[in-house]
């Protein structure tokens, strides 16, 4: 058995994650007409672009701080904030296609999710160095 199995997990739902808000771009793309290279003419397709291009912006947050938590704080509690990060992204993602307005509460959900990890991580970490 793996040592990370719900950090792993996780890891690879992020990427599954991404990989689909990417398909769905390239569909927009045959969709609206709009061929590459360019990033505008449609706003089903730009949302759709926003939406994927902002997952990948929040992967490079995301993944280094996920498995620095996993490290020291346990498989369990980093899949748990890997499994709030989805669910906020996916709320992003459902706001966002409907309504640019509405993605603040997916944003925030895999924000305090990265957060929490980080600040989590980081006291941890501290903490360690100090009593050994």
């Amino acid at each position: 058995m793996a040592a990370y199995p719900f950090t792993m997990l996780g890891t690879l739902a992020a990427v599954l994650l991404t990989l689909l808000f990417a398909i769905r771009t390239g569909m927009m793309r045959g969709k609206t007409g709009v061929k590459a290279p360019a990033m505008s003419g449609s706003e089903e397709f730009e949302r759709a672009n926003r939406v994927h291009l902002n997952t990948v912006e929040q992967m490079v947050l995301f993944l280094p701080v996920l498995w620095i938590f996993a490290t020291l704080a346990g498989d369990l509690y980093a899949g748990i904030g890997a499994l709030v990060w989805l669910i906020g992204r996916v709320l992003f993602s459902q706001g966002y296609m409907a309504d640019p307005a509405k993605r603040e509460l997916g944003f925030m959900i895999g924000a305090l999710a990265v957060i929490v990890m980080f600040l989590g991580s980081t006291g941890l970490l501290v903490w360690g160095l100090f009593t050994g």
